[in-house]
């Protein structure tokens, strides 16, 4: 057992907590997809929806915390961009980041996704407009 200090409603600083499972590469994967089917049917669950969840699989909310920040910082330190070392084109990323919100509501998130694309093909999202005109994609 371990303690962790944290405010609790009853005027405690301390509440004890059991020692973090140790996970394997197939369950720490299946315990990411559960976490990531969560999110995807809860987009904005409060605090106590997600101790919840960590109740109904068996973890203690900081250790489920624990792994949502991994995925977090799996998206956002990975990918082309992490390590480009140029500039990109003013006027491809806007048109990226516009693009992109079509698959989050954060801005800072949609300029990540365009980032990458942008890494890896600097013209990409005039390319993608080209494509989409072609195909009779509507934006």
């Amino acid at each position: 057992m371990y303690y962790s200090k944290f405010y609790l409603e009853n005027g405690n600083e301390e509440e004890e907590h059991k020692e973090p499972k140790k996970l394997n590469a197939k369950q720490h994967k299946e315990l990411h997809d559960k976490i990531i089917q969560f999110f995807k049917e809860n987009p904005s669950p409060p605090d106590k929806q997600v101790h919840e969840f960590a109740g109904s699989i068996d973890m203690e909310p900081n250790d489920l915390e624990a792994h949502i920040y991994m995925i977090l910082g799996s998206f956002l330190g990975a990918g082309k961009s992490k390590d480009f070392g140029g500039k990109y084109d003013d006027k491809q990323l806007k048109m990226g980041i516009k693009v992109e919100m079509e698959h989050t509501t954060n801005p800072i998130i949609s300029e990540r996704i365009a980032e990458d694309h942008l890494a890896e093909i600097p013209d990409y999202y005039t390319r993608l407009k080209k494509m989409e005109e072609e195909a009779g994609v509507k934006r």
